[in-house]
């Protein structure tokens, strides 16, 4: 889940999956996010806070900064009603 804040509603949303297991706690995507969706986390070497997730645009710009990209230390949880479908055209 999400860490519930005091004076705050809860957001089951979730728009970045951050790997705890991979994650250096280097806050490259705390830095790059135009919306401040992440919250530097205040342990030393652990990933970032997802605080603001439901203010995420999914420009992938905490995927493509993140130096741990290649073994996917972060990812972006596209909904559904955002996924691009491609349909074949009539035929016949």
């Amino acid at each position: 889940m999400g860490i519930q804040q005091p004076g705050r509603i809860y957001s089951p949303f979730k728009a970045v999956e951050i790997n705890a297991a991979i994650c250096s706690g280097c806050n490259h995507c705390v830095e790059i996010c135009p919306m401040d969706v992440f919250v530097a986390n205040p342990s030393k070497g652990e990933p970032p806070l997802v605080f603001y997730p439901e203010e995420c645009w999914f420009c992938g710009c905490c995927v493509e900064q993140c130096p741990l990209k290649k073994k996917k230390a972060i990812r972006l949880v596209i909904p559904l009603p955002m996924r691009v479908s491609v349909l074949k055209g009539n035929e016949g």
